[in-house]
């Protein structure tokens, strides 16, 4: 009887006691709602040994294996972290050494290292089975004309079931000719996704690629700012934060990254300036993953790469780590696919004090206050109640944290080199049913414990 006791009151504490915030169903999955996991083909995973010809693992400037197959055996990891698109670099057939995929030979191949139109066929449905769409880097290339380009794309998009493509060159061709591109793509799958991309794009270059048709644009320009952010604590993210809300701001989707293939990796930024690499990405991946734009995290970012100038930015894949960072991007891509909020809302800034920072993502009714700590000691401020709503809470995301508003005020504490991420809920209030049941498991208790000595006595003999 005392363990059916105990099992009472641990099923009235289940009932009673659990309060979950629920996510918010996101309706008609659109672009702006995906989180991008960009990688290398031939730094990734080797699936197919039969391709490795001219492969020297140990020569960073060669061929190092990864291929088609190794992608799909690896689709259940990368889905299991929250990402749903994986951005290929380029597959197209090279010359030798071509690793990287751009010394383009013959766009209507892929490379051989990288493995078969079947198998790369075979990539795509599994990816689709699992949820996740495929875009492809598509480098243009000026020993092509227009109308090579054209048709070597629209060939791509009629024999493979591809969901979009990178366009890392952009600026090598003009306005109309986009115009004329993206055209050409969307009239064979109107869903299709064209993202342009450039070292340097100012706002009226994103403004006249947005107006030529593309669905998204990615640029250097957010990369230092971030970088800059977040490569140490008690730093002012005042800036950063104004380019981003500004950012926001424009017609089309925008995607953001702390380093790829162009750039030095950010975990470099981190230990030149003495920061711990495992914390400052954590803080620096919720700033990413909550705010407005697209987050695209390049390869091996989940294992904190370290890496100067290329190819030392681009080594072969390492899933023999430390899973720490790996569950806390899981979490992160939980919590911005089940918020509508950090995907589509609306941004505004509610502090920043060197490293301190809390902004509203608001979104229809649904409100997200994201909170990140990057100093070196613990900290309050209060929020107002006038910039969320008075006699509600804020609920954690990624923790157990809960602040309700008191006389007008919103208290929030939250530890040096910490984040949260709030959802404005109603207060929850007293659960008087839990503590009737409490008496009552504990009135049972007595009376079981009254009995058991009851019988004992009347055992005793005289």
């Amino acid at each position: 009887m005392l363990k059916k006791t105990f099992s009472i009151l641990l099923l009235f504490s289940l009932i009673f006691t659990t309060v979950t915030v629920q996510a918010d169903e996101v309706e008609d999955r659109k672009w702006e709602d995906e989180i991008i996991y960009s990688l290398i083909v031939d730094r990734f995973y080797n699936g197919n040994s039969e391709n490795d010809f001219e492969v020297n693992m140990k020569d960073i400037n060669s061929y190092n294996g990864g291929d088609f197959a190794g992608i799909e055996k690896r689709l259940d990891y990368l889905r299991d972290m929250g990402f749903t698109v994986i951005q290929l670099s380029s597959i197209f057939e090279n010359e030798d050494g071509g690793y990287h995929g751009q010394w383009i030979t013959d766009y209507y191949s892929p490379e051989q290292h990288f493995g078969t139109m079947k198998e790369f066929n075979k990539l795509v449905k599994a990816a689709h089975d699992k949820g996740i769409k495929i875009i492809l880097e598509f480098p243009v290339l000026p020993n092509y004309s227009n109308t090579d380009i054209q048709d070597a794309a629209k060939w791509w998009v009629e024999n493979t079931e591809i969901d979009g493509y990178k366009i890392p060159n952009v600026k090598s061709r003009s306005i109309e000719f986009w115009k004329q591109f993206i055209e050409i793509m969307k009239q064979e799958n109107e869903n299709f996704y064209v993202s342009a991309q450039d070292k340097v794009l100012s706002d009226t270059d994103m403004k006249a690629l947005y107006s030529a048709g593309f669905d998204g644009v990615s640029t250097i320009s957010l990369v230092q700012p971030l970088r800059d952010a977040f490569s140490n604590t008690n730093k002012s993210a005042q800036s950063l934060l104004e380019l981003t809300k500004e950012n926001s701001d424009l017609s089309g989707i925008q995607e953001v990254f702390f380093d790829n293939k162009d750039t030095t990796r950010f975990t470099r930024d981190m230990v030149e300036s003495g920061a711990f690499p495992g914390s400052s990405w954590k803080l620096a991946l919720t700033y990413l993953y909550t705010q407005p734009s697209v987050p695209v995290i390049f390869y091996a970012t989940e294992i904190a790469v370290n890496g100067g100038e290329a190819p030392e930015n681009i080594p072969l894949m390492n899933f023999r780590t430390d899973e720490e960072l790996i569950d806390f991007i899981t979490d992160l891509g939980k919590v911005r696919q089940e918020q509508p909020a950090l995907t589509r809302g609306s941004m505004d800034i509610l502090h920043e004090d060197n490293g301190l920072i809390a902004f509203k993502r608001q979104y229809e009714s649904d409100t997200v206050v994201v909170v990140i700590n990057n100093t070196d000691v613990d900290q309050n401020f209060i929020i107002p109640a006038s910039d969320l709503e008075d006699e509600k809470e804020l609920r954690g995301l990624l923790g157990t944290d809960l602040v309700r508003s008191d006389n007008g005020e919103y208290k929030i504490f939250i530890d040096r080199e910490g984040m949260e991420i709030y959802k404005l809920t109603d207060k929850s209030g007293i659960n008087v049913w839990f503590i009737i049941a409490l008496f009552a498991v504990f009135g049972s208790f007595i009376l079981f414990m009254y009995i058991a000595w009851k019988r004992g006595k009347n055992r005793i003999p005289e």
